[in-house]
């Protein structure tokens, strides 16, 4: 009777873990096919979408008022849009993996130096004119963000082969890298051009407006990637969420789960800065919004984490849309996060990290 009781409590926990994760699924869906119709030129949503149906069907503009209408949202917000919702996916499913790594809910991509590294490259690119690699359009300067973002794991790598690490010291590892190169392009930046400077700052807050069809494979790529990491790794990480000693003794090798789920959240992290430059805050929050719908399993937590944060991300763009003036995506990830992660740091002080 007892066992009966239980079955039947864990499966009313799981069917509301699962509807909480589809309704998220749905707002999403919902706000991203609105904010496909979100233009400066004055498109209702209706004609928006007329004009993907026909560019699907194959029918050329007739007019060129069409072909305008046309080139503004399959060249402009529709990749933006579906872009948006890939970094999002991926900055909330990095966050949320590395918060089990390190077993520290102030954990998140951006603690690892990614972001101030990938800044550098961009920097470096402006003012010096040093391109790693020549490549049309701006892609030599997403190139550089990437190269130089993979540095801060690079170090983390050869420092753990060499000697053996804490999820402590690999935090402390990457604060230490952000602060280098942080201090690399504030000397930059001291001597830069009024131009390069504004080109320098747009970057280091954040924006997807810049994200062409040519990032999304690459994207989806990441995605997939970390997907499959969740897959094999996530019994892995619940494990290690109750201490290393336990892990050890269930068959776990905390050291070798920790390194590869890092270097992996890395890499991925790095292709999405590299579009969208330094979008602060959604890795940060959103794994904490999941663990608040669905729980702290990883089962559930990270697929929410997934959604969660393509529905902040494109939430947020299209709300920066819909004030014009060119406000980047990353000022109002700031201005949400910032309460949002007061109110978890209350949380955290209180005991309620993790329940």
């Amino acid at each position: 009777m007892y066992g009966e009781e239980a079955e039947d409590r864990y499966m009313a926990r799981s069917r509301r873990r699962w509807i909480a994760i589809l309704t998220v699924v749905i707002i999403t869906i919902a706000i991203s096919a609105y904010s496909v119709s979100v233009l400066s030129f004055g498109i209702s949503f209706a004609e928006s979408w007329e004009v993907i149906i026909k560019h699907l069907q194959g029918i050329e503009p007739s007019n060129y008022y069409e072909r305008i209408r046309d080139t503004l949202i399959f060249e402009g917000t529709l990749p933006r849009v579906i872009g948006a919702a890939f970094i999002g996916c991926i900055l909330g499913v990095s966050g949320a993996i590395m918060q089990y790594c390190v077993r520290n809910p102030l954990a998140d991509p951006y603690t690892t130096g990614i972001s101030s590294a990938a800044l550098f490259g961009v920097t470096i690119s402006l003012t010096l004119g040093i391109i790693l690699l020549p490549l049309p359009d701006n892609s030599g300067l997403v190139f550089n963000a990437f190269v130089f973002s993979m540095i801060p794991c690079a170090m983390m790598i050869a420092i753990s082969v060499k000697r053996k690490t804490t999820p402590t010291m690999l935090i402390l590892i990457g604060i230490a890298m952000m602060y280098i190169f942080s201090a690399f392009t504030m000397v930059l930046k001291y001597n830069a051009e009024p131009e390069v400077l504004q080109q320098i700052i747009e970057w280091s807050i954040g924006s997807v407006s810049k994200v062409t069809w040519g990032a999304i494979p690459l994207l989806i790529l990441s995605v997939v990637i970390l997907l499959i990491l969740t897959v094999t790794h996530s019994k892995k990480l619940d494990v290690m969420s109750a201490g290393d000693n336990m892990a050890i003794s269930l068959g776990t090798n905390p050291k070798r789960t920790r390194l590869v789920c890092m270097v992996i959240v890395s890499a991925c992290t790095s292709i999405a800065v590299s579009f969208s430059g330094s979008i602060g805050f959604v890795g940060l929050v959103v794994p904490h919004i999941s663990r608040l719908l669905v729980g702290s399993r990883t089962n559930a937590l990270i697929p929410c984490s997934a959604i969660t944060g393509a529905f902040l991300l494109v939430a947020a763009d299209t709300l920066a849309r819909s004030f014009g003036a060119g406000l980047p995506v990353g000022a109002v990830t700031a201005l949400i996060g910032s309460p949002v992660f007061l109110y978890f740091l209350f949380k955290i002080r209180t005991g309620g990290w993790g329940r």
